[in-house]
């Protein structure tokens, strides 16, 4: 019978974990480790967090502050950065801090066909 009196307790707790988790600053799946942003061009970053919480976003000495609206969302525009072959980490802080490491600028080129490209 103990067993039973807890469960309810437990139930509460985990949603209330749940709950708390919801609002951490968040962006969409094209953002990661490992990426490559374009050179010489305003790179847009967004995502979303909590109504009116500030987020800061940083790369390469650049720093960007706004404030998510009343949908959650926010949205910096990234000054243009050059291709150096260095890595950068982006950093995006809110109540919870994303780092995102080994951030490369520079072009991707993408080449598909038959063997003859050789």
């Amino acid at each position: 019978m103990p067993l039973h009196k807890n469960a309810g307790f437990v139930l509460f707790v985990i949603f209330a974990l749940a709950s708390v988790a919801v609002g951490d600053v968040k962006t969409p799946a094209i953002f990661g480790s490992n990426m490559v942003l374009q050179r010489d061009h305003a790179n847009p970053v967004w995502g979303w967090a909590d109504m009116g919480e500030k987020v800061s976003v940083r790369i390469a000495g650049q720093s960007h502050d706004t404030q998510t609206d009343k949908n959650g969302n926010w949205r910096v525009t990234l000054k243009p950065l050059k291709a150096t072959g260095k890595a950068f980490t982006l950093a995006i802080k809110g109540k919870n801090e994303l780092k995102y490491e080994n951030v490369l600028v520079g072009e991707v080129w993408v080449c598909s066909g038959q063997s003859n490209m050789g």
